[in-house]
């Protein structure tokens, strides 16, 4: 998916192109409603959602951006863990002296301007993405709609795909990974490659999409043109 491209957010008819968000202040009927008032821009406050090495990359990502002055307030909700070790998202989490929730805990409403997944096997209610003026994204380590879905990278290998990429979507309710397709960047998968391996290069991907300014970009409208719905696959 390019920027050139001419795309439509989900649910929208092909006559009209998406309008970006009214910002705050501006006297529009969108700076306030049911998602609540909108920020006027930088810096943001995100709600980190993750658990697993690949989110963790991701953490750190906006963890950097806040030293940039693009994220003001960063909070993270992970799972209960089952294990004796605790989760890397959590870990990490601890050692950025990060604010951590335990989900289904997602700590106080209405405080938060963004929300981003990256591996976090939970399903987001409509009632929980509604509370982000600006939605929810998910940074999913597959060319989407390739791979939706939990273990997209071990499928990856196990199938032999010698493309893969990481894709930046909306969420959206009730199902995994159907929300319309921010940005897309694709890879080679490398001969031999392990699911590990793999998992660290997309990290890293997905990292540097979130970080080069994809999350600001998005939060100022900017990119909202160029949203398309995914195919069915």
């Amino acid at each position: 998916i390019t920027e050139s491209q001419n795309c439509w957010l989900e649910g929208t008819s092909g006559d009209h192109p998406v309008q970006p968000p009214t910002k705050a202040g501006s006297g529009g009927a969108s700076d306030t409603g049911a998602r609540g008032v909108r920020a006027a821009g930088p810096p943001w406050r995100v709600l980190f959602f993750g658990t697993d090495r690949f989110a963790v990359t991701a953490l750190r990502a906006l963890r950097a951006a806040g030293e940039d002055s693009l994220v003001s307030r960063l909070e993270v909700v992970t799972l209960p863990s089952r294990l004796p070790g605790d989760l890397p998202v959590r870990s990490c989490a601890r050692e950025l002296q990060l604010p951590v929730h335990e989900w289904p805990h997602t700590g106080p409403a209405g405080q938060f301007d963004v929300g981003v997944v990256a591996s976090f096997g939970r399903l987001l209610s409509e009632d929980l993405i509604l509370q982000f003026p600006y939605g929810v994204l998910n940074v999913h380590p597959s060319c989407l709609p390739r791979w939706r879905g939990p273990a997209p990278i071990v499928h990856t290998v196990l199938h032999g795909d010698k493309v893969t990429g990481v894709t930046i979507m909306e969420i959206r309710p009730k199902r995994f990974d159907v929300g319309p397709i921010i940005k897309q960047e694709e890879v080679a998968v490398p001969p031999r490659c392990t699911a590990q391996e793999l998992e660290g290069m997309l990290a890293k991907m997905g990292a540097n999409m979130v970080k080069s300014c994809q999350l600001c970009h998005f939060l100022t409208g900017t990119l909202l043109f160029n949203m398309c719905k995914q195919n069915s696959y």
